[in-house]
């Protein structure tokens, strides 16, 4: 009933929002809070006394109690194995039985997850606890981005898939700030209360559910033709008289499909795991800075990294905030290799390695975070957006694995590498600059159906941001709301059957 009263007095915000639009993915921004919220959280109370003293155990040589790198390194790492489960079975639910079923099923695996972990009185309970919440987090990974990008019009497309990175983010400075509070209680409500605080996006997003549509080009590829053109018009038919079945045709010309492969490694293996799973406890074995302000001061500018991307990436475009943010992020990450390299470092230069390790991360999201994933979700050929998007987060996840496992061995023993990582990290952000150069595509302003002509034309990466298409002359009904005349439709039509012939 309250479905049908918002489609049928829905408002136009801006030329392409309306208020349906935007309350459906405020919903899905709901679910990606708890991702954000929780990946803090367990960062930063890993390092509290009373979190370690109940689940650490006595360090070898070292006359204290706390994790030793593989116990540190099993509960970051071995989570994300639960996270590529969550990816595989996001993309076989969500492309037999549709998003929404995801959207509402892996809330529920969150809170169940939440459950283990509050309740947790030993390590190997708080492990698994963690694994549970992943499997959420690895479906969350597939289906947000991917539903966002098919929703949202091509004009905006890049500013609401940023929010995914941002919603993330933001959750990450909310939970900072919480566990820096928490951080001065010296009993187990330090951690207890961030974790129970973890219950409560999932539980708003399942009351808040039924506000987000089917995907409507999901609809079309299974032949249920008139509940794609309802979703349509809940989204987009702020007018009387809105064409939703034309736009429902137009999303039958689309064909072509490329991976981002190389965009979702490069995401993972450029050390953002670093910064989110190990920065408080690196910024705490440092040794000059309180580790829970600084791990706050560096939400602020991860906040702001990310608002970047919203408010600029389909402005500027993918390729120019890529160039510049990632180069940044080069330096900085070389900086802080650098100055570990000094012996017998002095408070400044620890102090200019502590600051560099927060300045990563802030870099990070308008280069190699947020841009790419952007870039990602509208790569896809929209036929196999499911196994694209399956694909792109085993390879990210396989990366992040990877990175996330070997950093407690990198940091301390046997590698006792610390700060010099950043050579690590930055020779690989080299490459993807190198990458971006020749193989990176401008994709804003484009529909994904534009998408897919210009890699058929096989358009050069250096020349997509002032390439046109030929077939797709204007926007899909989709991407553009603006309506057009039933003769516009129709001509249109008749250029797209006669090309395929």
């Amino acid at each position: 009933m309250l479905v049908s009263y918002l489609t049928d007095h829905n408002k136009r915000v801006t030329p392409n929002v309306t208020r349906n639009l935007i309350l459906s993915t405020f919903v899905l921004g709901l679910s990606v809070f708890t991702y954000g919220f929780e990946t803090t959280v367990i960062s930063t109370t890993q390092a509290m006394t009373p979190f370690e003293t109940k689940f650490g155990e006595l360090l070898p040589g070292q006359n204290k109690i706390g994790f030793t790198s593989a116990k540190l390194s099993y509960l970051n790492s071995l989570p994300l194995i639960t996270y590529a489960v969550g990816v595989v079975l996001g993309a076989q639910v969500g492309e037999r039985w549709g998003r929404k079923v995801v959207l509402i099923g892996m809330n529920i695996v969150c809170i169940i997850g939440c459950l283990i972990c509050i309740t947790s009185t030993s390590y190997n309970q708080m492990l698994a606890g963690r694994m549970v919440v992943y499997i959420h987090v690895g479906i969350e990974a597939w289906l947000v981005p991917m539903l966002q990008a098919e929703l949202v019009p091509a004009a905006v497309r890049g500013t609401f898939v940023a929010f995914y990175a941002f919603d993330h983010i933001f959750a990450g400075l909310i939970s900072s700030i919480v566990t820096n509070f928490t951080s001065k209680i010296q009993n187990d409500n330090c951690w207890l209360i961030p974790f129970g605080l973890c219950f409560v996006w999932p539980v708003l997003t399942l009351l808040l559910a039924f506000l987000v549509p089917e995907s409507p080009r999901w609809l079309v590829r299974k032949g249920r033709y008139e509940e794609a053109v309802k979703s349509l018009r809940y989204l987009n038919g702020a007018e009387p008289d809105y064409p939703a079945e034309d736009e429902a045709k137009l999303l039958l010309d689309a064909k072509r499909t490329l991976h981002g492969v190389i965009a979702s490694f490069l995401s993972q293996a450029t050390g953002q795991s670093f910064a989110s799973n190990y920065g408080t406890v690196f910024i705490k074995s440092i040794g000059v800075f309180d580790p829970f302000t600084a791990t706050m001061i560096k939400r602020v500018l991860l906040v702001l990294g990310t608002a970047i991307v919203i408010f600029f990436v389909d402005m500027t475009g993918r390729r120019p905030m890529f160039f510049a943010a990632g180069t940044l992020t080069m330096l900085s990450l070389m900086t802080m290799g650098g100055l570990g390299m000094v012996s017998n470092p002095s408070r400044s230069v620890k102090e200019g390695i502590v600051a560099m390790s927060m300045m990563f991360p802030a870099t990070y999201f308008p280069s190699f975070g947020a841009n790419l994933l952007v870039v990602k979700s509208e790569i896809c050929h929209i036929k196999l957006r499911d196994k694209s998007t399956m694909v792109f987060f085993t390879v990210s996840n396989l990366a992040n694995f990877v990175v996330t496992f070997t950093l407690p061995f990198l940091l301390n023993e046997p590698a006792w590498l610390g700060s010099k990582v950043g050579f690590i990290f930055g020779g690989i952000a080299i490459i993807g600059l190198f990458w971006g150069v020749f193989w990176m595509p401008e994709l804003s302003n484009k529909t994904l159906e534009d998408i897919d002509e210009m890699f058929e034309a096989g358009v050069p990466a250096w020349h997509t941001r002032n390439w046109k298409p030929a077939r797709h002359a204007e926007p899909s009904k989709l991407e553009d709301p603006e309506t057009t005349s039933e003769k516009d439709i129709l001509e249109r039509n008749n250029r797209l059957a006669a090309s395929a012939m």
